[in-house]
């Protein structure tokens, strides 16, 4: 039995050393330094973007570049101006800003997602308490992964 648990323990640790060796990408705020790239500019300039939605997420692929962010089969698309106004419209308030009516908390500003080798993928807007992350699939893939974080309800 103590071989069983030794072997269990050393296939952990090596799967979790692998998990850590791995291209790395992230999710960041924007920085006070950079051009910022807001919602109401994002809103406005949706065509300029391949745009994913799932619950309090919204995810803006710009379409101008070789890099790709690939999504599960549970996330929405926005194929054309009349679905686009609508879902503005439905889940924006009245000073511009994205709050999809089914949150429960508020949405973060706009952030960025990036991969290895500091390479830009696209715009995130979530809610605040929602778990978002992003793995790398290839050198100019990533996938992003939502958890929806339902902390202290009944």
């Amino acid at each position: 039995m103590k071989t069983l648990k030794f072997f269990s323990l050393m296939f952990i640790a090596f799967v979790f050393i692998l998990g850590c060796l791995g291209a790395r990408t992230s999710i960041k705020n924007q920085s006070a330094d950079d051009s910022k790239v807001t919602q109401e500019k994002l809103i406005k300039n949706w065509s300029d973007y391949d745009i994913w939605f799932k619950y309090t997420v919204i995810a803006f692929d710009p379409k101008n570049d070789d890099k790709k962010i690939l999504v599960g089969n549970s996330w929405g698309t926005v194929k054309d101006q009349e679905s686009w106004t609508r879902i503005v419209k439905e889940n924006t308030t009245s000073n511009g800003k994205i709050d999809p009516l089914w949150s429960y908390g508020s949405m973060t500003g706009v952030r960025e997602i990036w991969g290895p080798d500091n390479q830009f993928y696209g715009y995130l807007i979530n809610q605040t308490r929602d778990l978002v992350n992003a793995t790398v699939v290839d050198e100019n893939t990533v996938r992003l992964w939502h958890h929806y974080a339902d902390f202290g309800r009944p």
